[in-house]
């Protein structure tokens, strides 16, 4: 598969990451972090997930089973690394989650050393939280709705942190690629992301790596008081780390040359 959406796999260190996109969206999320560790050393994969890829449609027939299953089959490839870790970006983080749980299947791969955990969908915001609270709790009905705009704050032309703008001037727009997201949802995924969540928070106190959370100040996705209620649950702790300016993708916002920096940092402590 080519394009956009299509599935990475970079660099051959001896300690490799796995990184997860999220719901609706693909492996192109989630690429800058991983050329960054490739960069400094790190064996990097990035599957794209079930029903992605292709149409929302797809998605009507995929189960959150089938996301995690998909997601173990991939750290399988990890085999024979020296250390295994993962990063996963909202929907892509629940099942980050899910893989480093305690008792978790990992069939010779090594134990999780660190998690990285990119503006993860444990507590929603917006429409996002009326679609699984709200439809998510509604008998399940076929078809699809539009997500509306991305919520990446480069989109609506907010400058990196380090530009200069003359006083008066417009805001620069910063460019971000084409990333093989879909612009709507199947009606029943509000289930299934609701239940995804409730699932991964009830496995946080059998995570023994270290987690590292980051989140976006300006998240219309994902709310930030989730990502500290998840670092609390951790056993080994959490340090959550805000980005004032980007939005819920944040490897394609603003600040991600900054997030991918702090991953590859993290990861290198061990």
């Amino acid at each position: 598969m080519s394009g956009p959406a299509a599935p990475f796999s970079l660099g051959d260190g001896e300690d490799a990451c796995l990184l997860l996109h999220g719901l609706t969206g693909s492996p192109a999320e989630v690429r800058p972090v991983g050329e960054a560790l490739a960069r400094a050393g790190f064996r990097a994969l990035g599957p794209l997930l079930p029903g992605h890829g292709t149409s929302p449609a797809d998605l009507e027939t995929v189960t959150r089973s089938d996301m995690l299953d998909a997601a173990r089959e991939a750290l399988l490839l990890l085999r024979g690394a020296r250390r295994v870790y993962l990063c996963g970006l909202s929907m892509g983080a629940l099942l980050a989650i899910r893989l480093a749980a305690k008792g978790f299947v990992r069939q010779g791969v090594a134990p999780v050393s660190a998690l990285a955990l990119l503006a993860p969908a444990v507590e929603m915001a917006g429409f996002t939280w009326v679609f699984t609270q709200i439809v998510g709790r509604l008998p399940a009905f076929p078809g699809v709705v539009g997500k509306g705009a991305r919520d990446i704050q480069a989109l609506a032309g907010v400058p990196p942190p380090d530009d200069r703008v003359p006083e008066g001037a417009p805001a620069p727009r910063t460019a971000v690629p084409e990333d093989g997201s879909y612009t709507a949802i199947p009606w029943r995924w509000g289930r299934e992301l609701r239940l995804l969540s409730t699932e991964a928070m009830a496995v946080t106190r059998r995570v023994r790596a270290r987690g590292l959370i980051l989140h976006g100040g300006l998240d219309r996705t994902a709310s930030v008081h989730g990502a500290r209620r998840l670092a609390r649950s951790l056993p080994a702790g959490a340090t959550v780390r805000v980005f004032p300016r980007s939005g819920h993708v944040l490897p394609l916002d603003v600040d991600g040359p900054a997030v991918c920096d702090a991953v590859v940092s993290f990861f290198q402590e061990g």
